[in-house]
């Protein structure tokens, strides 16, 4: 199986006796798992981080059609 570029990223981040212990289903699950961070496009996708007091806060403010089945 070839492997994409987030799959090689997280198997360099395991023990090597653990990353060559992966399948081919189990590897490709893993792309999958990385791939859908990038998938997802929203109508408005607004995100800002900004200081209160001592703290360092953020906001995210998604706002697109519902895919999930009723």
């Amino acid at each position: 199986m070839a492997r994409s570029v987030a799959v090689a990223r997280f198997l360099a981040t395991v023990p090597p006796a653990l990353a060559g212990s992966f399948n081919d289903a189990q590897l490709a699950a893993i792309d999958l798992h990385f791939g859908m961070r990038f998938r997802a496009s929203h109508l408005i996708d607004w995100r800002r981080r900004f200081g209160f007091a001592r703290w360092r806060l953020y906001a995210v403010v998604l706002v697109g059609r519902d895919r999930h089945a009723a």
